[in-house]
C-alpha cells in the first residue's frame, strides 16, 4: 500500500468537502486504489483536524489497559472500528481492529506486547563449556609467554596498554553521551558554561 503525504491527503480531503465530488470521482482522479481510504482520511479530518492525516514517523505504543477498554468499547457494540479510532484521536482503525482479532484469540494474553524481530538460532551454551574454554585459552597464552622474549613482551604489553587506553576513551565517551541524554536542555548549558564554552 502507498504511503501517501499529509498535503496530498489534505487535498483530497478539501476537495471532497468543498466540491461536490464522490468517493468515487476523487478515487478515479487520482488514483487511489480504494475509495475506503478516502473516507478514512475524511472521517479523520472531520474528527482530529490535520492531525489526523499526519503521517506518523513513530509507531505509539499503547499500555495494556488502554488496548483493552478498546476492546471492550468495541465488542459491547457501542461504537465501531472508524468511530472508535476518532474518538480516542488513533490514526489507523486497522489497529483496533487487530487488537480486536488478537483478542478474541488470545484472550488478555493477545494484547500484551509481542517480542520483535527474528529469534535467534544461536543456542544458549552452558557454563560448563564457558569454563573449558577459558581454561584453554588460558593455557595458550601462558604457553605464548613462556615462548616468547623479554622485548616481545615489552612490545606485547605496550599494544595492550594502548588498547585499553582507547577502550577507556571510548567507554568515558558512552558514559558521557548518556549523561547528557539525561540531562535537560538548561543544564547543559550550564555545564558548558562551567568548562568555558
Amino acid at each position: 500500500m502507498a504511503k501517501y503525504s499529509t498535503e496530498f491527503k489534505v487535498k483530497i480531503v478539501k476537495e471532497y468537502l468543498e466540491s461536490n465530488s464522490s468517493y468515487q470521482n476523487l478515487v478515479n482522479k487520482y488514483c487511489i486504489p480504494d475509495k475506503s481510504m478516502i473516507r478514512r482520511w475524511v472521517c479523520a479530518y472531520k474528527s482530529q483536524g490535520i492531525e489526523g492525516l499526519k503521517v506518523k514517523r513513530k509507531n505509539t505504543k499503547y499500555p495494556l489497559e488502554f488496548k483493552l477498554n478498546v476492546v471492550n468499547l468495541y465488542l459491547t457494540g457501542e461504537m465501531s472500528y472508524q468511530s472508535l479510532a476518532n474518538e480516542l484521536k488513533i490514526s489507523n482503525p486497522a489497529i483496533i481492529t487487530r487488537w480486536v482479532n488478537d483478542f478474541r484469540k488470545q484472550g488478555i494474553e493477545g494484547l500484551k506486547p509481542k517480542k520483535r524481530g527474528r529469534p535467534s538460532k544461536m543456542q544458549k551454551s552452558t557454563n560448563k563449556s564457558k569454563d573449558i574454554k577459558v581454561d584453554s585459552s588460558e593455557k595458550l597464552t601462558n604457553l605464548e609467554d613462556n615462548s616468547l622474549t623479554q622485548a616481545q613482551l615489552k612490545e606485547k604489553i605496550k599494544k595492550l596498554e594502548e588498547k585499553n587506553y582507547w577502550l577507556q576513551l571510548e567507554n568515558d565517551a558512552i558514559k558521557k553521551k548518556i549523561e547528557l541524554s539525561q540531562m535537560t536542555d538548561a543544564e547543559i548549558r550550564q555545564l558548558l558554561k562551567q568548562s568555558g564554552f
